[in-house]
């Protein structure tokens, strides 16, 4: 076999591009045409593998990192084409500076594309009645490429917390910060002088495709436990995001936005179009701003969470002022209503969803001698939850005892609290956490 692979336009090459796939797709694998011609081959960078000049194989590179198309005609199959074309793919990323690639793998083929490297991210899930995989491949120079584009000179940098995970490290005058560009999860926010208020576990996993125990993870669409064969809070948690800008705000504030669109992926676990955005400001205090725009021609209804985890010096010597009064859901208790009458105690696991509400919490941390209030906007519930001794033996990445210093006061969009977004329109949910210390 005379192998070779050559990188063309869909203007230069549409019919034996197309001849191709229809072969592979539409007549092999029944794919119906209208999920296989989308719109997008005319802006994409083609890939051809010729064998003695007889066309085998092609792929295509989207300049988001799209990797998609992947056709090789079944005398060909296992004798190296694949290889090549990927390869190729790769070679063009690195030359045109891309900083991370995905694509969407059938079920069968992921351990073939493991095998360069890349993540499997998320829950199976069916395209065209075949099952698929999402897999994310973050390329060496990405955390480069993020600071020659986003970096602000001693107060913003992208640095590495393992391979394949860049993390944002912001210092302002007031605060400190670390957040995950992956899942755009914060993982720090440390007022100057003062301890961590957020927590995260010295057994959390630092892994591609995979969340991290504390911190502020997102839940998106939808908050809690999915449909069958679809993650739990949602798919955003544990994908790698967009930066598409920081910047510097007032009183010595530093910000960073992430974004998201709809692809294939999501669309077969949820199928509308959307942009979503994470704004989180570092300053005096944190503010944390999760933006949906829906991008589609009907409306659609969202659960949403952003799923904090504060740091505590004693669960025992805390508690939560400002729900009193409210009605909750204990999921302890198989939903059980109940109301809550006077402060949040903890004596053992809790999991509550509190209805109707958009007041302030504060947490009381006598040990710490200090309150941190979280305000809230574009929410109408707050979970309160610690999995107490017997839950947290259950999590991998949890360590023994720490649900002593732990407590997520969450603000959400929960249960029957769904919203509406109309198409065209936006909806935003802000997070706001501060810290109060003596007194």
């Amino acid at each position: 076999m005379i192998l070779h692979v050559e990188t063309v336009s869909w203007a230069q090459q549409s019919d034996t591009l197309a001849s191709l796939r229809r072969t592979v797709f539409i007549e092999e694998q029944g794919v119906p045409e209208a999920l296989e011609w989308d719109g997008l081959d005319a802006v994409a960078t083609h890939f051809i593998a010729f064998d003695d000049g007889k066309v085998i194989g092609c792929t295509r590179l989207l300049a988001n990192g799209h990797i998609g198309r992947m056709a090789v005609l079944s005398a060909w199959r296992r004798k190296g084409v694949g290889q090549a074309l990927l390869n190729a793919v790769l070679d063009a990323a690195r030359h045109k500076n891309m900083g991370w690639l995905y694509l969407n793998a059938q079920t069968h083929a992921a351990g073939f594309y493991a095998r360069f490297g890349f993540q499997p991210v998320g829950a199976e899930f069916p395209d065209a009645d075949i099952p698929h995989l999402r897999m994310e491949l973050v390329m060496q120079q990405h955390t480069d490429m993020l600071n020659q584009q986003f970096a602000i000179a001693g107060k913003l940098e992208f640095v590495d917390a393992a391979a394949g995970l860049p993390v944002v490290e912001i210092t302002t005058p007031h605060a400190s910060a670390r957040i995950a560009v992956q899942g755009a999860q914060v993982l720090e926010w440390q007022p100057s002088g003062q301890l961590p208020v957020l927590w995260v576990s010295r057994a959390a996993v630092y892994q591609p495709g995979k969340g991290v125990r504390g911190g502020v993870p997102v839940c998106w669409p939808w908050f809690g436990a999915g449909e069958a064969g679809k993650p739990a809070h949602g798919f955003v948690r544990t994908r790698m995001w967009e930066v598409r800008e920081t910047g510097q705000g007032m009183a010595d504030s530093v910000f960073i936005r992430f974004g998201m669109k709809d692809d294939e992926s999501t669309r077969a676990l949820w199928n509308y179009a959307f942009d979503l955005e994470l704004i989180v400001t570092v300053g005096a205090a944190l503010k944390m701003e999760l933006v949906t725009r829906n991008k589609g021609a009907t409306a659609f209804e969202i659960n949403e969470g952003l799923h904090t985890y504060f740091h505590v010096g004693n669960i025992h010597q805390t508690q939560v002022l400002g729900l009193e009064n409210t009605e909750y859901l204990d999921k302890v208790r198989d939903f059980a209503c109940d109301t809550q009458i006077g402060a949040v105690s903890f004596n053992g696991e809790t999991d509550r969803v509190y209805i109707d509400t958009i007041t302030d919490c504060v947490i009381d941390d006598a040990k710490l001698n200090r309150k941190i209030r979280v305000a809230k906007s574009g929410s109408t519930s707050t979970v309160v939850w610690n999995p107490w001794t017997e839950k947290e033996k259950g999590f991998a990445d949890m360590a023994a005892g720490e649900y002593q210093e732990m407590l997520c006061v969450e603000t959400v969009n929960a249960g029957d609290a769904r919203v509406t977004v109309a198409a065209d329109t936006s909806h935003s949910m802000v997070a706001f956490i501060g810290l109060e210390t003596g007194g």
